[in-house]
């Protein structure tokens, strides 16, 4: 079976779409060449939604750093020496007990919020995307008839359809994680997604469990927590760096119980090395695409032949058949 490698993008204005899918393939092939698997073909089809909320792309022709199109963050390679990450053990103890305490503080026993108002405002003020998603008034600038949570979700589920007969990776960064989720789990029985990668997601955060919860307990009131998407199989991976505080939360695996496989998220924390002039963005996917650690998963998608092994493996009893078959012949055939 073919195999297709579906990315996401996260928050935010982007680049074009042939921009951002090339700097997510350069990313990738960085991060197989680090650990010596690299490849010349990589099956990527990138789902470009910026357009949805944006205008115009940024633009990185532009050299104005005040202008609204202005790239502030390109694509560009991982640092030539091993950097050490500035960890102030203060910050990181901060972030560990925020992120210990998260549910503690903003969801009550039955998973609904416990200060739905202050992460209303929290996500107004930061989250401005992410606010317009779950804002159902939020129109798309294409199609007006359209919400805009609905036109992102039909950019994804319409690539899902069209490679409906490949093998799929699903990469997600950000934001596109929460948009991979929603679209799989209310379409489960018409996809299957072999491997999904959330990278810097804000699933675990209280809110976004809130609304899932409320969503799929909808459909099964039976439910005690979030369950993850019932097409995925085998392989989900939850991959966050400790300091991007997108990913505040970065355990996911005690916030979503199994699917009806059994299939259960994988927590992997990394290193994102991103920087450009010498600042640092931990939440960057290119930094995270080029892990070590995405760059495995990559690679043992790719190589994975499970087909091969299948077909193998039938030809191997049938051999086995055919052998039997014909020392009974001799045994009661005369001469």
């Amino acid at each position: 079976m073919k195999k297709i490698i579906i990315a996401i993008h996260g928050l935010g204005n982007k680049p074009s779409a042939e921009i951002l899918e090339e700097s997510w393939l350069n990313a990738i092939h960085e991060g197989l060449d680090q650990i010596n698997k690299n490849r010349k073909n990589i099956p990527v089809k990138m789902v470009y939604w910026a357009d949805v909320s944006y205008p115009q792309p940024l633009d990185a022709e532009i050299d104005d750093s005040e202008d609204p199109l202005f790239l502030k963050e390109p694509y560009t390679a991982s640092p030539s020496t091993a950097e050490q990450h500035e960890r102030k053990s203060r910050r990181l103890y901060i972030l560990r007990f925020i992120e210990n305490h998260l549910d503690q503080f903003f969801l009550k026993k039955n998973l609904k919020e416990t200060f739905p108002e202050i992460m209303t405002m929290l996500m107004e003020r930061y989250f401005s995307d992410l606010d317009t998603y779950y804002s159902e008034e939020c129109i798309a600038l294409q199609n007006e008839n359209y919400s805009a949570k609905a036109a992102i979700q039909e950019r994804l589920r319409s690539i899902l359809q069209e490679y409906a007969d490949h093998e799929i990776l699903l990469i997600s960064h950000s934001m596109g994680s929460i948009v991979a989720f929603d679209v799989l789990w209310a379409a489960s029985e018409s996809f299957s997604v072999r491997t999904f990668v959330t990278m810097g997601s804000p699933l675990g955060l209280p809110p976004i469990i809130a609304r899932i919860f409320q969503a799929q307990k909808d459909l099964l009131p039976q439910l005690k927590q979030p369950r993850a998407p019932d097409c995925i199989w085998p392989h989900w991976y939850n991959i966050s760096d400790r300091r991007d505080t997108v990913a505040l939360d970065h355990t996911l695996r005690d916030d979503y119980a199994v699917n009806v496989k059994g299939l259960k998220v994988v927590d992997l924390l990394v290193t994102n090395d991103y920087q450009i002039n010498g600042e640092s963005n931990p939440h960057k996917s290119y930094g995270y695409l080029r892990t070590p650690e995405v760059a495995r998963i990559i690679d043992t998608f790719l190589t994975d032949r499970r087909d091969e092994g299948i077909f193998g493996k039938c030809n191997l009893i049938l051999g086995n058949i055919t052998a039997s078959t014909r020392r009974l012949w001799k045994k009661v055939t005369p001469g």
